[in-house]
């Protein structure tokens, strides 16, 4: 009979490596202290982290709660900001060649009498040719545009940890979160190794059996995660597990990051920005402290050096700077847990920044595997399953990516004509953007939504104007006017969250303890309270 797994390895620190370190430790607690389960972390002095600013999906919060830490320590030491959205700035243009943009927010629309309204806003409040600009499709349904517009924060001045009015997550240092982690983890009862792997032993099997270390000598093996990164030491290097690449579907495969002072450090955006260039987009993530920023591009289209100049131009950099040039390996391992090894962050996959999906791909994976933790059976069956739902993951981000990229409209450079004409798209996605011409998404169509929903597509496809001009049979019911007192609602409960939440600087001022504490927090009848935002 199989025995239970008494020691895991995790090898590579980084924020991938000391989350799995604290999730595990977290779950694992009393087996931990009883003695009955060790996790060692074994991470190399040499090998640094990437990251110049970090922007995360919404549940990393949850993820921050499970394992423990104090929201305000995190905020405090990894200069983290509040975000509320994601924004995309000229990927798309109007009938007059200006540039569209359109925020993918975090909110819970309210439908109509059972009807989304996303339906009624593409017949009374989606843009026509040649009629005046109307109200944007999120503006319409979420408060969080009116929230980012006002640089407002989510919650209330002397709210407990965690607690908010709206749906959040964080802009943060990455390389802060990773220190931050270690120290959680080891009060955990994490044990920490710092020493290089110099060999990756095989028993007959092809099971890891052992580590060997530089300093430390042999390190015996049970189960392993291996959080190495795009270095990919285990599952790929040692255990010879094919790369599956995704450049049929991805044209960007480098990153220039630099990072850069606010311009106004008081007027902190809740939102990251994503801003489309000639071969590629650049980022903007607003920390509390500098800002990170970058050009995510396409080496086939622009070199580095002119990568980093454009970029460089782009955000007004000096002359003097020099952006870090980073190679992206765009795919994922084919599959991700192999015989006692589980890779874990960017060892397992990548596909690009765009959606901030790197971190919570971490949290999932790690839910995953607690629901098929294995025993020291490994058996096929458990294995199989887990990668089955990693690469629905995987297709699931890809598809949603390839969306973005693939109905944009911009023809100016050879970079955006490509991704627009020359890569393949997804099967799945076409068939349903033939679909999606007719009705509007809904979760019946997604073969997965574990992170893209379909809100997610709505917001997409209403923002970069692919449902223009289209119409829809189930708006029959409902009357311009039906719709007006709709949009009417929505907008004065934004309005009512612009008035009564703080400025996101302040709100921030007063987490880090830098700011005296309010005498009291008062939340007015009806006013934060309700069912979606």
């Amino acid at each position: 009979m199989a025995e239970p797994i008494r020691n895991i390895t995790i090898v590579g620190g980084g924020a991938s490596g000391w989350i799995a370190a604290c999730y595990l430790a977290r779950f694992f607690h009393r087996r931990l202290a009883s003695g009955a389960l060790a996790i060692t972390l074994i991470e190399s002095p040499a090998v640094g982290i990437i990251g110049v600013g970090e922007s995360t999906a919404r549940p990393v919060s949850d993820l921050l709660r499970f394992i423990g830490v104090s929201e305000r320590d995190f905020i405090t030491r990894c200069n983290a900001t509040f975000k509320l959205g994601g924004m995309f700035v000229d990927w798309d243009r109007d009938a007059n060649g200006k540039g569209v943009s359109w925020i993918n927010p975090f909110f819970s629309q309210n439908d109509l009498h059972g009807v989304n309204p996303a339906y009624l806003f593409a017949q009374y409040g989606m843009e026509k040719d040649g009629g005046p600009v109307r109200q944007g499709f999120t503006e319409a349904v979420s408060v969080c545009p009116a929230l980012i517009r006002n640089f407002k924060g989510p919650r209330l001045i002397g709210a407990k940890d965690y607690q908010t009015e709206v749906p959040y997550s964080y802009h943060m240092d990455a390389v802060a979160l990773a220190k931050l982690l270690q120290e959680h983890g080891k009060r955990l009862g994490v044990r920490q190794i710092l020493d290089h792997v110099e060999e990756v032993r095989l028993d007959d099997r092809g099971f890891v059996a052992a580590l060997a270390l530089r300093e430390h000598g042999v390190h015996p093996v049970e189960f392993i995660l291996d959080a190495t990164g795009f270095a990919s030491v285990i599952i790929g290097k040692a255990m010879g597990e094919p790369f599956e690449p995704y450049d049929k579907y991805m044209l960007n495969d480098r990153a220039a990051v630099l990072q850069m002072p606010h311009a106004d450090p008081t007027r902190l955006e809740p939102a990251s920005r994503a801003t489309a260039l000639s071969a590629g987009w650049s980022f903007r993530v607003p920390l509390f402290n500098r800002v990170g920023t970058g050009y995510i591009y396409s080496s086939k289209f622009i070199s580095d050096d002119e990568a980093a100049a454009e970029l460089k131009a782009f955000v007004g950099a000096p002359a003097d700077a020099e952006p870090r040039i980073i190679r992206m390996r765009i795919g994922k391992a084919r599959r991700s847990w192999v015989k006692n090894c589980l890779a874990i962050g960017l060892s397992s996959g990548f596909v690009e920044p765009l959606e901030a999906t790197a971190i919570y791909s971490v949290q999932v994976a790690l839910q995953w595997l607690l629901q098929y933790f294995p025993d020291t059976e490994f058996h096929p069956a458990v294995t199989a399953r887990y990668n089955k739902l990693i690469d629905g993951l995987y297709d699931e981000i890809v598809e949603f990516i390839a969306l973005l990229f693939h109905i944009s409209n911009r023809g100016d450079t050879p970079y955006w004509r490509a991704a627009r004409h020359e890569l393949e798209v997804p099967a799945s996605l076409k068939e349903n953007l033939a679909l999606w011409r007719h009705t509007l998404p809904d979760v019946l169509d997604l073969k997965t939504d574990t992170f893209f929903t379909s809100t997610s597509y709505r917001a997409a496809l209403m923002g970069k104007q692919f449902c223009k001009g289209r119409a829809y049979q189930q708006t029959d019911i409902f009357s311009e006017s039906d719709w007006s007192e709709y949009l009417n609602a929505r907008l004065a409960r934004a309005q009512k969250f612009v008035d009564t939440l703080p400025d996101q600087y302040e709100l921030l001022r007063h987490i880090r303890g830098e700011a005296p504490a309010p005498s009291v927090s008062f939340i007015g009848p009806g006013v934060l309270t309700g069912s979606g935002q």
